[in-house]
């Protein structure tokens, strides 16, 4: 039997990973052992916590796909936000619900701010609103786009920013909390803008990554596009092998949806004084390490058995999960640097492969390429879908 994919994965300061997928997630340690899961399969284990998840307090369970999650900086709280606009927090010292709500409309992107007094979202209409984390409180409008919030994030050191990305291939820099303030626009994508990162070793830049295929770095306070990284530079040799999920014009011609290949995440390594970015349909990552403050130094490309759906940084190691292949196959895995050059590391892998497991199913689940949401001109999508939005 094939298994769903691990949708996301995050990860915190205190050394721990969650996995989720479905209206599902697991929690490892940093050995890959399983100490708690929303899952009854999982949780049938004498020492894993069985947590209250999205489907334990819905009217609706089959509407509880969790959409993302995020931990606060300092690792004590964990998020997640679900298709029927549930928001729920935890303690993660006991992973008890601390609370639980429901937005307004659907959220997309969710982030603690760095003091984890909040927690930010960002939905679908363009508007960023913020959740106080430890009461009852009003939820505050925050910021607003005219177009789909895609991703959140917060800078280091002072003042504060925050990081908004849009449909509208802008990144908007905003000061936090009055966020009325806008610092800079991050203007020169040429699609939509997946994702954002920022990272401590690195305090006073930014890097995202689009559908156009290309990471790209800023300088926050000004908004200033320091570097470009085209993706195609690197990663060409995947579709001329034949081990890219893409069409044959994908790296020529991006005027197809169906052709196209753009980043999924772009993530800070602090351990590594790096960036990792992971590309849909393309089994590779590729490592930015910061040359100084204002460039990439030499990118790397790293191997993977097959594509990824998230990426994210455990320490020194690179967590990655993976579109499954049939009955084969690992859902997870990890990397670490070996040298110069980036390898797996055979015992955390062999741990996360024994232990993360997700509902079985009789094919490959196709994992709904992002160019499904983010494309302005709405290609890909079911006519349905779009009504759907228009609803929300």
């Amino acid at each position: 039997m094939a298994r769903f994919p691990v949708s996301l994965v995050e990860t915190s300061s205190q050394g721990i990973v969650v996995f989720v997928s479905e209206n599902n997630f697991s929690v490892a340690d940093s050995a890959g052992k399983i100490i708690a899961s929303t899952s009854e399969s999982q949780a049938n284990s004498n020492d894993v916590t069985k947590i209250s998840g999205p489907s334990d307090v819905s009217s609706n369970p089959s509407d509880t796909t969790i959409r993302a999650a995020s931990f606060s900086r300092d690792g004590r709280l964990f998020a997640i936000c679900t298709a029927d606009k549930g928001i729920m927090i935890y303690d993660t010292k006991t992973w008890a619900v601390q609370r639980q709500l429901k937005t307004e409309k659907r959220t997309n992107a969710i982030c603690f701010d760095p003091q984890g007094t909040f927690l930010v979202t960002a939905d679908k209409f363009g508007d960023s609103y913020r959740i106080p984390t430890m009461s009852e409180g009003p939820t505050e409008m925050l910021l607003g786009h005219v177009s789909i919030l895609c991703s959140l994030g917060f800078s280091y050191g002072s003042p504060t920013y925050v990081l908004s990305c849009d449909r509208d291939e802008k990144l908007r820099v905003s000061r936090y909390p009055n966020a009325y303030n806008i610092e800079a626009f991050g203007l020169g994508h040429r699609e939509f803008v997946t994702s954002v990162a920022t990272a401590e070793f690195a305090p006073t830049v930014a890097v995202t990554g689009s559908g156009d295929g290309t990471v790209r770095l800023w300088r926050i306070a000004t908004g200033e596009l320091l570097q470009t990284i085209e993706l195609a530079e690197y990663l060409r040799v995947y579709y001329e092998n034949g081990k890219a999920l893409c069409g044959e014009n994908t790296f020529h011609d991006r005027s197809a949806a169906t052709e196209r290949y753009g980043v999924l995440r772009v993530r800070a390594v602090e351990a590594l004084g790096a960036f990792v970015v992971a590309v849909e349909r393309i089994p590779a990552l590729l490592v930015l390490p910061m040359a100084e403050d204002s460039g990439f130094g030499r990118p790397m490309v790293v191997d993977l058995e097959a594509v990824p759906t998230d990426v994210a940084a455990l320490g020194d190691r690179v967590i990655v999960s993976f579109v499954p292949r049939a009955d084969q196959g690992a859902l997870v895995t990890a990397i670490k640097r070996d040298g110069e050059a980036f390898g797996v590391d055979g015992e955390l892998a062999r741990a996360l492969t024994e232990n993360v497991v997700t509902r079985e199913a009789e094919s490959v689940p196709e994992v709904q390429s992002i160019f499904v949401w983010g494309n302005k001109m709405f290609l890909e999508r079911p006519q349905e879908e779009n009504e759907d939005e228009d609803a929300e």
